[in-house]
């Protein structure tokens, strides 16, 4: 097999020879099929606004697809399967319903579409115009230049893509941006959650870690998409909903802290307007979450290391502005 650059230049030198060839009686039919790829893109657009109809019809959905959380994306999929006995996965729907993509759907996913709108195929919903006639020559010529130009971007095409992580919380099911998290892969390397979907492969390892999310490690799977459930800190969202209410029995809520924050607990403060930080024992940091006077509100956690089940190691600082 010819290596990458010397494929990619025999491709472009045979191409550029056939170019040669083409006469005035190919044009017609390049600007007529152009515009039947921007008329196919304008179905589909139409093709996407009828399912989201069906979809609210059907699922009671009232959302645009962007819009749409980890549990409609999976309702939609079962009710396709119910209709049309085939479905579509999710990395499908990210890619041509919830994002935007150029290019156009396979064929057989456009078929299942249509029916599950009620049509009888992508033919049915769509206007099929007639079949310009054409030329043997310039047949044959466009078929070989296709060929050609298939086998360059397969040649071309980068082998290695990155897997898709979707989070969702263990108890109420619903989508996590992963931006709430940080990754640790096994290597040592820490990932930034704005390019953890680019790098990963199947094999790789990562402990995922949030604030408000307790630490798991996830292998990365062969499937395109893994769907990854995380379970809350309880201790982490607690200090999160005491600094952000009222309560009328202090008592209560200073006992509470006290069986969650370790006896020898060290508690930071970050100052960031100060570029400093500062240490609190246990009792100081529950004087300050439940006494009006000085008290902390509106706490942002940025890290909780535990020990026999309590708050070891805690971070946080706090918004001088209610972020409700």
């Amino acid at each position: 097999m010819l290596k990458t650059n010397d494929s990619y230049l025999a491709c472009y030198a045979l191409v550029s020879e056939l170019q040669v060839f083409y006469n005035a009686e190919t044009q017609p039919r390049i600007t007529f099929e152009n515009r039947m790829v921007e008329n196919h893109r304008t179905s589909f657009e139409k093709l996407k606004v009828a399912v989201r109809d069906k979809a609210e019809e059907r699922l009671n959905i009232r959302k645009e697809f962007v819009d749409w959380s980890l549990n409609d994306i999976r309702d939609f999929r079962v009710d396709l399967e119910e209709v049309c006995k085939s479905s579509i996965s999710e990395k499908w729907f990210y890619t041509h319903l919830k994002n935007s993509s150029d290019k156009l759907p396979r064929i057989d996913v456009l078929n299942l579409l249509s029916e599950y709108c009620g049509y009888a195929n992508w033919d049915d919903f769509n206007y099929v115009p007639q079949i310009v006639k054409t030329s043997n020559r310039a047949y044959w010529m466009m078929l070989v230049g296709g060929l050609i130009l298939a086998l360059s971007a397969f040649l071309l095409w980068p082998r290695s893509k990155g897997k898709v992580l979707l989070f969702e919380d263990a108890y109420t099911k619903e989508e996590i941006p992963v931006s709430a998290f940080s990754f640790l892969k096994v290597d040592g390397e820490l990932v930034s959650g704005t390019v953890i979907q680019s790098v990963l492969q199947p094999g790789d390892t990562i402990v995922v870690d949030g604030p408000y999310y307790k630490v798991k490690q996830v292998t990365v799977g062969s499937e395109d998409t893994t769907i990854v459930t995380v379970f809350p800190d309880d201790y982490a969202l607690m200090l999160n909903y005491f600094s952000r209410s009222v309560t009328e029995d202090w008592d209560q809520r200073r006992s509470q802290l006290m069986e969650a924050i370790h006896p020898s607990a060290k508690i930071f403060q970050s100052h960031p307007q100060y570029s400093g930080i500062e240490m609190l024992n246990r009792e100081e940091f529950i004087d300050r979450l439940t006494l009006p006077v000085n008290s902390l509100k509106n706490l942002e956690i940025q890290d909780v290391v535990y020990k026999d089940e309590k708050i070891y190691r805690l971070r946080f600082l706090q918004n001088e502005e209610d972020d409700e």
